[in-house]
């Protein structure tokens, strides 16, 4: 037995000495390009997992077949939401923007603090008309003033509404993610939910 194993391995090494070291070089973009396909396997397979229903709606805007089309994890690399001349609180509103989870939106609060649906709406602090979230601080608020040209700028984005986080993230426009880093700043100073009690 120890003699067949021994073979086996000789064997092995033999034939992979038989190949000219160029056939095993990857070039950093090779390597860059080959884990983001795996990346995007990975996001695509579990898609259900990044994307955020809209309670208040029946039927979603958008299949999850057509979310996980939007997935490009090389993207993300290229053109990040964030950049390195940005202070850790510029940085933090922006995310809060992007993953939803803080208290300054009533929906999410809600479910932090386990309130019933059925007895209370969590309605938008700031114009009282809409239930709240990331995107309708962003979009839709009409007490949210002075923002209109970087709305605008965002609209192609923002038609995925409460998802529009997945269309952002994964976007190769550098002008919608500037505009998203201007407009997250400027909706959030308009919130009466004050940074000071985030803390």
């Amino acid at each position: 037995q120890g003699t067949s194993s021994g073979r086996r391995n000789s064997m092995r090494a033999s034939s992979l000495t038989g190949y000219d070291q160029v056939d095993f070089f990857y070039s950093v973009d090779d390597m860059r390009a080959f884990t983001c396909m795996l990346w995007d396997k990975s996001l695509k397979s579990d898609i259900k997992t990044l994307t955020r229903q809209d309670e208040f709606t029946i039927h979603p805007l958008h299949s999850n077949e057509e979310l996980s089309n939007l997935v490009d994890s090389e993207a993300m690399l290229e053109f990040p939401i964030l950049t390195r001349d940005q202070t850790r609180h510029q940085s933090t509103v922006i995310l809060d923007f992007v993953n939803g989870h803080c208290m300054r939106f009533q929906n999410f609060a809600y479910r932090y603090l386990r309130c019933n649906p059925a007895i209370a709406v969590p309605t938008c602090l700031e114009c009282g008309l809409l239930p709240d979230s990331p995107y309708h601080k962003l979009i839709e608020c009409t007490a949210v003033t002075r923002v209109d040209p970087l709305r605008g700028q965002f609209s192609s984005v923002a038609a995925y509404e409460q998802n529009f986080h997945l269309a952002l993230a994964f976007s190769r426009d550098k002008g919608i993610k500037k505009a998203f880093r201007e407009l997250t700043p400027a909706v959030a100073e308009q919130s009466s939910f004050g940074d000071g009690l985030l803390i």
